[in-house]
């Protein structure tokens, strides 16, 4: 018998705005300590997320996928998505 590890789905709700003056406390949220996790980030509550929140969030889906996991964004809203949009990052950051 073989066993298969599925990594646990951890779900994080991030609101408000994201800049330099809070991004470090969206890091905090994001850290899912040692081994794999599939993050899922509501950010349906997002008001205005800069370019500090892009980078924090690109860096939290590099730490999820380099441990096996991964980081999907639900929900993101129209402030994420003008931003990921405008970026380039749709075929990066998976949104549903």
């Amino acid at each position: 018998m073989t066993g298969i590890l599925i990594p646990p789905v951890i779900t994080v709700t991030i609101s408000g705005e994201i800049d330099i003056a809070t991004c470090r406390a969206m890091r905090d949220a994001l850290v899912t300590g040692p081994g794999p996790a599939h993050l899922e980030v509501d950010m349906s509550a997002v008001t205005f997320i800069d370019a500090s929140g892009i980078g924090v969030l690109l860096a939290a889906r590099r730490l999820a996928v380099d441990a096996g996991g991964s980081l999907t964004v639900r929900a993101p809203s129209w402030a994420v998505r003008r931003v990921t949009g405008v970026l380039g990052l749709d075929e990066v950051l998976v949104t549903r």
